[in-house]
């Protein structure tokens, strides 16, 4: 029953902590189990007996031989003990059960157990050469001792119990493997202590070779042949509990080292971070740079939830969130609040950590103020014109692409008005360029003045500037948009030397009265702001040819012209 126990508990050990000295000791246990299983069936026939007999040493000669490998692979590795194990156990345990079956004469005898103890002592010497131990010394020593007192011991007697000899030298090997060498105090102890109880297993078997034991030799024998074993056995589970004492020491350890490590690069992250409770939003504490970004106290920090902290979607972000498109890297871009109202733009990455026993969510708040703010202008040169500030050709193209797709769905008309600075050129010749760039300064805000927010005023050339104007119900309401973008112009233009009478021509095309495509309503519109122009300029003409060029000159301004001219 205890053997039972003492495998069933290495069996638990070495599935959860699968360490090579406890896969050892587990089969070690199995084949001692394995060995009393076959002592306890007893068999009277004689043939059958000398079988038992066999099995039995060879089972615990296997144990005695995983104890001793379990130390040889904790030193070398599983592969190097196993490959010592193949080269030594077969051949002591047949020479053995040959002799059990059928004697050997002793001269032979002593002959093949000094081939097997020079191959031992061969192996053993090849380990020490890989890594000099003082323990591997020792174990050559104990080999090359038990190897001659068994040569020996074949040649003076009939050697019947050459398997309690095997099993001393097999025993004692894993003594002086077990003995503790430059290891702790407390580790010191155990192995000296699992090497006492080798020491006496190895014992008793000796005590059964030598010749005329007395009977109550014998009897203390059998009274206390088991106590060596549970003697190891209970050494080993101390080993086992100490071993998990250790890991969970250094288990702590390295966890102290990790938070410490934690601590440090949370403390000195350039980036803003804070930690925050899972289920409230609470934040928890904050690091430095946190502390100095936004303005706050880590006090004050530690009052706030995160929704505290976020600014509500604004026009402003919308815009924003239209320049920039898609979702941040590796984050999700919001505004938080600093201490003194200002709004800054961060990239927020979380993860789900554990903080002091509790659930709870790890932030970095990336802030890229700055860097929205540049992606920002660069968007906008991009897109707008530099004198003026509209929208230019590509930006144009875009948006009337998607009040063409807004009024198929609706069903309702568009308006693309080409406006053309009359006698531009003149005036650059007569003034200069400085005052041409000034003067479509002031053109360019007063069409802007006339177009709603939804619609798009765009400069799309020298003095060329394009408007699309969505919603429309019939086509007279373009000629609605060309008189009051015409009308814009009756008062003379301001400049630094005086006023400049300034007037433009205006091509009008109609989705989808003209048109149902982008590229066509320019073509068209083009086409009709050159009618206009060659029909003697300040006017509006529609794309279609058979619609009238329209005057929206006042009888009045009309007069004061012929005056003046």
């Amino acid at each position: 029953m205890l053997l039972t126990l003492l495998v069933l508990f290495f069996g638990l050990q070495q599935w959860r902590r699968p360490q090579a000295d406890f896969r050892f000791w587990f089969a070690g246990w199995i084949f001692i189990l394995m060995g009393y299983f076959l002592w306890a069936i007893g068999e009277a026939h004689a043939p059958l007996l000398r079988l038992e007999d066999a099995l039995c040493f060879d089972f615990t000669m296997l144990g005695a031989g995983a104890f001793v490998l379990s130390a040889i692979a904790k030193d070398y590795g599983v592969r190097r003990a196993l490959l010592a194990g193949l080269a030594v156990a077969p051949a002591a345990m047949a020479m053995v059960d040959v002799q059990d079956f059928q004697p050997v004469p002793p001269v032979a005898l002593a002959v093949a157990l000094l081939l097997g103890e020079c191959l031992l002592l061969a192996v053993i010497y090849r380990l020490q050469r890989q890594r000099p131990l003082r323990k591997m010394i020792l174990a050559f020593v104990v080999s090359a001792i038990c190897g001659s007192g068994l040569a020996i011991y074949a040649l003076l007697t009939p050697a019947h119990d050459l398997a309690n000899g095997v099993m001393v030298q097999a025993l004692l090997t894993a003594a002086v493997l077990f003995a503790g060498t430059k290891q702790k105090s407390g580790r010191s102890v155990l192995q000296w202590t699992t090497t006492f109880g080798f020491v006496a297993w190895a014992a008793f078997y000796l005590l059964r070779v030598l010749p005329a034991s007395p009977a109550w030799l014998q009897n203390v024998l059998g009274e206390f042949w088991n106590f060596p074993k549970y003697f190891v056995g209970g050494s080993m589970i101390l080993f086992v509990l100490e071993d998990a004492a250790e890991d969970k020491a250094r288990d702590a350890e390295t966890f102290r080292d990790l938070y410490e490590d934690f601590r440090l690069l949370f403390d000195t992250h350039p980036h803003p971070m804070w930690i925050c409770d899972t289920q409230r939003g609470q934040i928890l504490t904050a690091n430095e740079t946190a502390v100095k970004q936004y303005g706050y106290t880590l006090a004050e920090f530690q009052a706030l939830r995160i929704e505290d902290l976020e600014v509500p979607p604004d026009v402003e972000a919308e815009e924003m969130e239209h320049i920039l498109g898609g979702a941040a890297e590796g984050g999700v871009r919001e505004r938080h609040r600093h201490k003194n109202g200002n709004v800054l733009w961060v990239n927020r990455v979380e993860r789900e950590i554990a903080y002091l026993g509790q659930k709870a969510r790890l932030v970095i708040a990336r802030n890229i103020t700055d860097r929205l703010k540049l992606d920002r202008e660069l968007s906008f040169r991009a897109q707008h014109d530099a004198l003026t500030g509209l929208p230019n050709r590509q930006l144009l193209e875009e948006r009337l692409e998607q009040c063409l797709q807004s009024c198929r769905v609706e069903e309702r008309r568009a308006a693309v008005l080409t406006i053309d600075v009359d006698h531009f050129k003149l005036i650059n010749d007569t003034y200069g360029h400085l005052v041409g760039d000034e003067c479509l300064k002031e053109v360019a805000a007063r069409l802007k003045s006339k177009i709603r927010k939804v619609d798009t005023i765009a400069r799309t050339g020298g003095e060329e500037f394009t408007a699309v104007v969505s919603g429309l119900s019939k086509p007279s309401d373009a000629e609605k948009v060309a008189a009051s973008l015409m009308r814009v112009f009756e008062a003379p233009v301001e400049l630094a030397f005086g006023a400049l009478g300034v007037t433009v021509s205006v091509g009008v095309a109609i989705y989808p009265d003209d048109a149902n495509d982008a590229t066509s309503l320019r073509r068209l519109s083009d086409e009709a702001m050159y009618r206009a122009k060659r029909s003697g300029r300040n006017r509006a003409a529609y794309a279609s040819e058979k619609a009238p060029v329209l005057d929206f000159r006042k009888p009045e301004i009309e007069l004061k012209e012929q005056h003046s001219s």
